[in-house]
């Protein structure tokens, strides 16, 4: 905006009732034609007040003392005014007296903008909406951004969401990098939690411009391991009778992985979450702590094996459990001694056992509609996600594809020699190698390797193979 000049004039009135013979002194701010007046809380001798001056003309100490805070609100209405030129706000008189008597509304500052936030959050997790997972993670977001206040503000944990810029946003996916050593997807969560926030602050005009414009956060792929069938086998075959904590730990771990429960899922399960149906089956029927989702889940008999083993557990019997389940930390910690008994390299964790429950159950042709119902899937993609494709099971659909095309009725093959049907003795068998058909056949008593291809030319011989 253009400059704007204002003039600060100081002046003694004379008050409605007889005082001391004191008159109180005001100032008037006078900017573009406007003008507003106020008593600044001093009072003057009308004989001792020089106007041209604007100060009094007096020696006693009382007077010196007036015309230094003269001075001092002079000055500091200069302040105000360099400021809100600064700041390209709009200037007028009554502006300038609210911002020197503080009668304006204090700016929102970032960490209590998003404590307003974690509020609604906090809302939606009692609601159910969303689990708890989620919500601590945006209680600890904002505990990381007031660390990084500080770190890099000088001690204040919290600034003004007006002064956060895209160099502010830049820096602090650096700190969670780098001092909070987060994953590429944990950090772009927690980016996209301050975005959210930033939305909120522009929504409700505390903020004009967008730090995030412009700024395009990716999450990678992630490569979400699992165990093999032969090893989740040499993990159950550990003997640790003599190793109390890791044999609850590792039967935790494989009932997971009969059951596809995540941890906090099978944290909390109970007695009453299992049910038989009509023909006897067990079943684990209960909604998914983290989307509510109903899970529907078979109960085989490994898992009920592992249930029953625990059954007189003092924790199992004062509350209902059926596991006796130790904390996350404390699982992941002594999964990986399980993991070294039983010489497997992968970096084991309580949610590999649901990954290995997911890729286990695809392998086994379970299909995937019916373990996203078991896992408690909303959408069918998150499944797929967990799903890993092995190279047994790709191995034994074209075992099935090719089984499927050699015992087939092919009714036109066309060989590639010219030969008579009585040269034909028996068909000895059929295999396939790429875009080739091979048939072992007995020639004239001798055993031949005779390429079939799928065309021809009229030239050669049609036979018929014999229908499945």
């Amino acid at each position: 905006m253009k400059d704007s000049f204002f003039t600060l004039t100081f002046f003694p009135r004379k008050p409605r009732s007889e005082g001391n013979g004191e008159y109180p002194i005001y100032a008037r701010i006078t900017t573009e034609g406007q003008k507003t007046e106020f008593t600044i809380g001093r009072k003057v001798h009308p004989s001792n007040w020089d106007q041209r001056a604007q100060k009094s003309a007096g020696r006693s100490r009382r007077d010196l003392e007036l015309n230094k805070y003269l001075e001092m609100v002079r000055s500091r209405f200069y302040e105000i005014h360099n400021r809100l030129l600064n700041e390209g706000r709009y200037i007028n008189p009554q502006i300038m007296k609210n911002h020197y008597f503080g009668m304006v509304e204090k700016p929102k500052m970032l960490c209590d903008v998003f404590r307003e936030t974690n509020v609604k959050r906090r809302e939606e997790y009692e609601r159910g909406d969303i689990g708890y997972a989620t919500f601590s993670r945006w209680e600890r977001c904002v505990t990381y951004l007031e660390e990084f206040i500080a770190l890099t503000h000088g001690g204040d944990r919290d600034i003004a969401i007006k002064d956060v810029t895209a160099g502010f946003v830049q820096d602090f996916e650096h700190f969670l990098r780098v001092s909070k050593e987060c994953a590429n997807n944990t950090a772009v969560r927690y980016l996209r939690y301050l975005k959210n926030v930033i939305q909120y602050a522009i929504a409700n005009k505390w903020i004009s411009d967008d730090p995030f414009l412009g700024k395009r956060f990716k999450r990678t792929k992630a490569d979400r391991g699992f165990l093999t069938e032969p090893e989740l086998k040499s993990i159950m075959a550990l003997d640790l009778k003599a190793f109390p904590r890791l044999e609850c730990v590792r039967d935790t771990f494989v009932f997971c992985c009969f059951t596809g429960l995540a941890f906090i899922d099978v944290k909390t399960l109970k007695r009453s979450d299992i049910s038989a149906d009509a023909n006897g089956n067990m079943w684990i029927r209960k909604n998914r702590e983290k989307t509510e989702e109903l899970s529907v889940i078979p109960l085989l008999d490994v898992p009920q094996t592992i249930m029953r083993k625990y059954s007189g557990h003092p924790v199992v019997l004062t509350t209902g459990v059926v596991l006796p389940v130790m904390s996350n930390q404390k699982v992941n910690a002594y999964l990986k001694e399980i993991a070294d008994l039983a010489k497997i390299s992968k970096h084991l964790t309580s949610h590999i056992a649901r990954h290995t429950f997911a890729t286990l159950s695809l392998s086994n042709h379970v299909p995937i509609e019916r373990i996203s119902k078991m896992l408690g899937h909303s959408d069918i993609r998150t499944t797929q996600i967990y799903a890993k494709m092995q190279d047994k099971t790709i191995y034994e659909d074209m075992q099935t594809i090719a089984t499927s095309l050699a015992m087939r009725s092919i009714s036109r093959i066309w060989v590639s020699s010219i030969l008579k049907p009585e040269d034909f003795m028996a068909l000895k068998a059929v295999s396939i190698s790429q875009r080739f058909l091979y048939i072992n056949i007995a020639l004239s008593g001798r055993l031949k390797h005779m390429r079939i291809c799928n065309s021809g030319t009229p030239s050669e011989f049609l036979i018929r193979l014999p229908a499945r």
